[in-house]
């Protein structure tokens, strides 16, 4: 069974072609940029931060080491008679505990990011990714030939004329089928033959 299409201009087909010629070149550009971009990020999770909240462990651990030390002096003045109030050491030394948590879950947060959490993210876009390159590659892409070859059959029918369009006089000059109908209509009367 023939299937039709109601085309009404092929300009527009030819239009269309064009901006989608644009669309997969810049498809392609931004596929590009995505895949340096999902490079870089995950170089960044996975070695600069990672390093960078190693480093900060030590770091930190360093600051506490020192505000447990400021604290135990404090305490020490207590013991030979002296009363000062240890609320400053005792702040330091929570603040640098709860800097240095952060720092072993910022690490925990990179390692997990980094091993599982980040690459999956990556899966799942790679996967309709490499499905829109698929459709967008190539110079020019396969959807751009295939609407090429569509226009250059619609112009081929075009220029060989729409069946139905052509002249009404083509058909009122046909020659009659038999001897007998083309004597009666030369003598102006018609005569009907019966089929035996």
């Amino acid at each position: 069974m023939a299937s039709s299409a109601r085309v009404t201009s092929v300009q527009a087909i030819t239009d269309f072609k064009a901006a989608l010629l644009t669309f997969c070149q810049e498809a392609k550009e931004v596929l590009a940029s995505i895949e340096m971009e999902n490079r870089r990020m995950t170089d960044w999770v996975e070695r600069d931060r990672l390093s960078y909240w190693q480093r900060e462990i030590r770091n930190r651990q360093e600051e506490m080491a020192q505000a447990k030390a400021d604290l135990f002096r404090k305490q020490i003045t207590r013991i030979s008679g002296q009363h000062p109030d240890f609320i400053e050491e005792r702040d330091a030394l929570r603040l640098a505990t709860y800097r240095l948590e952060e720092a072993e879950d910022k690490v925990q947060l990179c390692r997990r990011w980094g091993t599982r959490q980040l690459p999956r993210a990556i899966d799942e876009f790679q996967g309709p990714g490499r499905q829109l390159a698929g459709l967008v590659e190539g110079n020019p892409p396969n959807i751009v030939l295939f609407l090429d070859r569509v226009i250059r059959s619609l112009e081929a029918y075009l220029e060989l004329g729409a069946p139905g369009a052509r002249d009404d006089s083509a058909a009122s000059s046909e020659v009659p089928a038999t001897k007998e109908e083309s004597t009666a209509s030369e003598s102006g009367t018609v005569t009907k033959e019966e089929p035996s």
